[in-house]
Parts: C-alpha cells; sequence; structure tokens
C-alpha cells in the first residue's frame, strides 16, 4: 500500500518545517509515501501535490542505519572517505564523461573506489564491491538490518513480481560548487530505483535533495 492522501500525514510543526518537502512523521518502518511539495514554489501553488510518481520516501527498520555504520566503521570505509573528502582526495578525470577509479582493499575484501569528473566540482567519492565475495558481504549486511523487510515492502506497494539489488554502493559528499541533476536510469516505467539511505548528515545546514518533477520536468 502507498499512502497517497495528504490528509493522512502529519508534517513536522509549521516553525520547524524546513526545506521543499513534505517530512510526515510517526510512520511505521516499511510504509512508502509519496513525495509531496510543501509550499508554494516559484508563486505557484503545489503544497500537497506529488512530485513524481517514481519517487518515494519510506521509513525504515530500526537497525539498519546502525548496522551499515558499525559495518564500515569496522571495515575503515568512513575514515577512507574522510581522508577522500580532505586530504588526500582521487584524482579527477577532465573527460566529462568518466570517473577516475582505484581498487581499495577493506578488511580481505576488494572494492573499487570512484570519484566524478572536474566538471562536476565537488568532492564526492563513492565505494562499490569490487568481486562477488564483496557483493555478497554488503548483502548479508544489508539484510541483518533488516533491508529485506524494504525490499518486501516495495515490492508488494508497487506491484512487482521480485527485486534484485543489482549495484551496490557507500557515497560521501561534503562539499560541492553547484548541484547537478542525475539519474542512472532512463524509460524503465517504474522498475528501477534507486534506494538512498542516509548514514551521516550534516546537521545545521540546508536540505540538499534535489528532485524534478513530472509536471516541469
Amino acid at each position: 500500500e502507498i499512502l497517497t492522501n495528504q490528509n493522512c500525514f502529519h508534517d513536522i510543526a509549521t516553525q520547524e518545517a524546513v526545506g521543499d518537502f513534505v517530512s510526515f512523521h510517526n510512520l511505521p518502518p516499511g510504509q512508502i509515501a509519496p513525495i509531496l511539495w510543501r509550499n508554494k514554489t516559484n508563486n505557484t501553488n503545489v503544497g500537497g501535490k506529488i512530485v513524481s510518481q517514481y519517487a518515494f520516501q519510506i521509513t525504515l527498520p530500526p537497525n539498519l542505519i546502525p548496522t551499515l555504520l558499525n559495518y564500515t566503521s569496522q571495515l575503515g570505509i568512513i575514515d577512507k572517505f574522510r581522508e577522500f573528502t580532505s586530504t588526500s582526495p582521487m584524482p579527477t578525470s577532465p573527460n566529462e564523461d568518466s570517473h577516475h577509479g582505484q581498487f581499495v582493499t577493506f578488511g580481505s575484501n576488494r572494492w573499487y573506489a570512484q570519484r566524478p569528473a572536474k566538471k562536476f566540482q565537488s568532492n564526492m567519492h563513492w565505494i562499490s564491491p569490487a568481486d562477488e565475495r564483496t557483493q555478497e558481504e554488503y548483502l548479508r549486511v544489508l539484510f541483518a538490518g533488516g533491508f529485506g523487510e524494504i525490499l518486501d515492502k516495495i515490492g508488494k506497494a508497487l506491484l512487482l513480481d521480485g527485486l534484485v539489488a543489482y549495484h551496490l554502493t557507500f557515497l560521501a559528499v561534503s562539499k560541492s560548487i553547484r548541484g547537478y541533476t542525475h539519474h542512472d536510469t532512463t524509460s524503465t516505467g517504474g522498475r528501477v530505483y534507486n534506494v538512498i539511505i542516509p548514514l551521516l548528515l550534516e546537521e545545521d545546514v540546508d536540505p540538499e535533495l534535489i528532485l524534478i518533477d513530472d509536471v516541469t520536468g
């Protein structure tokens, strides 16, 4: 079930509201809700309207984020990201269509670290499994934290026959000169989704999630 009636939701108090999207509270774990505009935008009354038919927010199981943080901390991935985004960044590729990458080892498994092209003007880096063993270990950690419950809820809500997590990654960024809208896939008819799980967020900064709605593109 996907709740779509905004009257069923309770946004945070108006004086505490930050950002363009409604922040739902007190939803049970695994509850899927559309992303709704909060107020008027560019003199257009869009408050309460769905941003995109293919964008959702879902409440996470309580153990998922702590499980992932413990995993990345023990392996040294968080420390590596701190190096990448401060003292030892990877070089950027001058080619707009390519990323710079290098293999790194955490524990006994191989990972692949990448940084986007220079044109993106950010210190973003991401680290992904580089072989099947690392992929399987990452999956085991996700499911230990309750990610399987999330997949089950998503599949039932979107009426999908099955789901597969075909690409896993950890991503970090602390500085960006400008924002770029980005998509990994197009024209899938709602059959492919990115699931973004926030692990560590900067405090006292404006929201930085950018979405393009179905109407204005």
